[in-house]
């Protein structure tokens, strides 16, 4: 599951420099949560657009934040979707809590940008948007078992204009991550 990520400058530097604007305050620098406005890529006419959307979509009352890869073409919500509502979050990192409630924070193994994957409904103030999660890899795995899927940027056209690519995308192998938790030991007795 993917409950946060984050945007940083460098993410803001590569939307000026790859991405169409329609609107102002489109950039966010920081975390962000379920039920924000995000910045959000999609396809346009001579290079990606980004778009500001609100993170999650209503759900027979629920937020749904999150669809899992594995049965996109089988939900209703998902198969118009991920057939024609492609889009990418731009992201610096994502969040993850192991089962004590640590949070660890997930970047490119490089310090690559990462661009999660996720599908949009277009609505009059710009949109709503999922984010699309696989099992999780060796990295993510000791701490949840699912994560944000990752498209790497060579694929980005690909991702947001091929449907006939998409299934394929979304299961090749994507950026590498490398982990950083910081878990804070306790002791019983002050010293």
């Amino acid at each position: 599951m993917c409950g946060r990520y984050g945007a940083d400058d460098k993410v803001n530097d590569w939307i000026v420099k790859c991405c169409s604007f329609p609107s102002e305050g489109v950039l966010r620098v920081g975390d962000i949560r379920p039920g924000e406005r995000a910045p959000v890529v999609i396809a346009g006419k001579s290079k990606p657009l980004i778009m500001p959307m609100t993170w999650g979509i209503q759900g027979n009352g629920n937020l749904i934040i999150n669809a899992r890869k594995e049965t996109l073409w089988e939900k209703p919500t998902f198969l118009n979707l991920i057939q024609n509502r492609r889009c990418l979050l731009p992201a610096s990192c994502f969040y993850e809590w192991d089962s004590g409630k640590h949070k660890a924070t997930l970047y490119g193994k490089d310090d690559d940008m990462l661009f999660l994957a996720g599908v949009y409904q277009p609505e009059a103030d710009g949109g709503r948007f999922v984010i699309i999660t696989a099992p999780a890899d060796e990295t993510v795995k000791p701490i949840h078992d699912r994560m944000p899927v990752r498209i790497p940027e060579a694929l980005i056209d690909e991702w947001l204009s091929n449907p006939e690519r998409t299934r394929e995308i979304l299961d090749m192998t994507s950026t590498p991550l490398r982990r950083e938790q910081a878990v804070e030991q306790m002791s019983l007795w002050e010293e």
